[in-house]
């Protein structure tokens, strides 16, 4: 990611480059103008120290072969003029030296090819800048020619000057610039930032207000006092920002009350976009597919929940839009029933997604189930005694009456099934009490070992015409707070099934066991047993395990479920343990 650059910064930036750029065009033509106003101010200088020396040099000296007072001459000349200064002949060859020796003259090359020799040769001063490999330095050559009495060109007088000079001044120049610059750099560097400071103050307010704003905080707004464009920005920006703070207070209490409103609805709901991925579910939800919202979002339906017949209602409304209602019976993680009811979500007139409403109809679908079932068990009940009185009735009317000896023992007949009616009435009358709200308890302390002892002896004809064995080991004593009239009609019915069902010469035990807080009271019995698959069903109203044996023994299916609302009065709870061809175990517990 590229740096950021500072609005303050670019603008400062912007004036040094303007500066640097405009100083450095004039400092390059003032550079080379004075570089050249130097080099000619010097050529004057030398071309004037040139014609001064050949007016000093005679042009016998020239044709000469005895060059000493010519080397001695122009020695004195170079110190006077601080210059070289090199005296040629007509041929070009180097007849004296100011730097060089008469030995060291000798030797030196012939100059005839020099720029500056040539043009003196000619007539005209010369000139020429080159290195000089003698002196190893850039020079200034200036030559003018030297004539006899008839005006010939006899040789030529050049004076030299080294470069460095120039370049030494130059340098000063070129450092006073170098200075200026950097004074008017930093007054270019001042003025810009004098100048940006108050916009850039201005902008980085702007900056942090706007930063601030799209976090969501609000609370502070932006300042400026300015009249231009800047102010009116930040302006605009305060005035924005306090419409956007009213939209997001009023979504909020909007989302707030949606939200309430969703978590709330005892209906569970899913939400899923167009994809089939889960957006959001409720509560509800939450709890009927045993999984947690965070873990339900982001995935597709079937992967969060698992269950290809809600997922295929999510496709088709996702697919055609249409409106479904099904009934659909979920097994895991609790087996419930559910009328589903799937939707899609329309935004400008596209399918954005699918919502998804559960109706727990689990409850009523068991009631209607339960009504039914009640219905015909009861109707069953009663049209069995109603069908034989009626057709033992039929059959006295019809003649049988004179038959004292028939007719007592139909009569005896009418009398059971009418007996039998009686309790299945008063059992059903019971139930309902039991069921409804007007069910209360009557409690008082209530001795269990008494009370077991008195049931046992109602039994005793019972228990000794089946030679049965009874056990009572509830301790003499034991007293819980309790309706008793309920707690004897629930010892009946434990008491009456565990002799019904029991073998010819069985056992019976009544046993007690201290939980702490509440009492475990069990009948068990030695007799046929309760199959494994009936247990789960046994306290069910009009269940029976073997209906013609319990008919036949009297019973109206009716007398588990009134100990199991008897118990579930009193805050207990029942139970029952049993093998098939050993025996039960019927149990309950009653707060102490």
């Amino acid at each position: 990611m590229p740096q950021k650059i500072s609005f303050r910064l670019k603008i400062t930036l912007s004036y040094i480059l303007l500066i640097l750029f405009s100083f450095s065009l004039i400092a390059l033509f003032l550079y080379k103008s004075l570089e050249e106003q130097s080099l000619r101010e010097i050529k004057t200088s030398l071309l004037k120290q040139a014609y001064l020396t050949e007016s000093q040099i005679r042009y016998e000296d020239i044709q000469t072969d005895n060059y000493s007072a010519l080397q001695s001459l122009i020695k004195g000349l170079s110190k006077k003029a601080q210059c070289r200064i090199t005296v040629i002949n007509a041929s070009g060859a180097v007849l004296a030296d100011s730097e060089k020796s008469p030995e060291e003259t000798l030797m030196m090359e012939n100059h005839a090819d020099r720029p500056e020799i040539r043009s003196a040769m000619g007539g005209e001063p010369g000139e020429s800048i080159r290195y000089s490999t003698t002196l190893k330095l850039n020079m200034l050559y200036v030559a003018v020619p030297v004539r006899d009495k008839a005006r010939n060109i006899a040789g030529v007088v050049r004076l030299s000057l080294p470069l460095s000079g120039i370049k030494i001044a130059l340098a000063a120049i070129k450092n006073r610039v170098f200075i200026s610059f950097l004074f008017a750099l930093g007054l270019a560097f001042l003025f810009a930032s004098l100048l940006t400071r108050s916009i850039n103050n201005a902008v980085n307010k702007i900056i942090s207000a706007s930063r601030r704003f799209s976090a969501g905080d609000f609370s502070r707004k932006i300042y400026l006092n300015s009249a231009d464009e800047i102010g009116e920005l930040a302006d605009t920006l305060n005035k924005m920002a306090q419409d956007i703070e009213d939209k997001i207070k009023e979504t909020e209490i909007q989302n707030h009350q949606l939200e309430a409103v969703f978590q709330s609805m005892v209906e569970g709901i899913v939400v899923t976009d167009k994809s089939g991925v889960v957006i959001s579910i409720n509560s509800a939800a939450e709890q009927i597919f045993n999984i947690k919202r965070e873990d339900a979002r982001g995935r597709m339906f079937l992967e969060a929940v698992r269950n290809n017949d809600i997922s295929e209602i999510i496709s088709s409304v996702l697919q055609g839009g249409e409106f479904i209602s099904r009934e659909i019976a979920i097994v895991w993680p609790v087996q419930r029933t559910f009328q589903i009811n799937a939707s899609a979500v329309v935004v400008k007139q596209e399918i954005s997604g699918c919502l998804v409403v559960f109706h727990d109809i689990t409850e009523i679908r068991r009631l209607e189930t339960m009504r039914k079932d009640f219905v015909a068990n009861v109707s069953h009940e009663l049209k069995t005694p109603l069908t034989s009185i009626k057709g033992f009735v039929e059959t006295l009317l019809e003649g049988a009456l004179e038959d004292q000896e028939n007719s007592r023992h139909f009569l005896q007949i009418i009398q059971d099934h009418t007996n039998r009616l009686d309790r299945l009435i008063n059992d059903l009358l019971d139930l309902s009490y039991l069921e409804s709200d007007a069910a209360k308890l009557h409690t008082v302390k209530v001795d269990i070992r008494s009370l077991t002892e008195e049931m046992l002896g109602a039994f005793g004809s019972q228990i000794k015409k089946k030679e049965i064995a009874v056990s009572n080991e509830i301790p003499a004593g034991l007293a819980v707070s309790a309706d008793k009239s309920k707690i004897e009609q629930v010892l009946t019915n434990l008491i009456d099934n565990a002799i019904k069902f029991n073998r010819q010469g069985g056992a019976l035990f009544l046993r007690f066991q201290d939980l702490g807080t509440s009492v475990k009271i069990t009948v068990e019995d030695t007799g046929i047993g309760i199959p494994g698959k009936d247990l789960p069903r046994i306290f069910e109203r009009f269940y029976r395990v073997d209906k013609a044996r319990s008919r036949q023994l009297g019973g109206t299916g009716l007398g588990l479920s009134i100990v199991k609302h008897n118990i579930e009065l009193h805050g207990g709870t029942v139970g029952v343990e049993s093998t098939e061809g050993l025996g039960s175990k019927f149990w309950f517990t009653l707060p102490k």
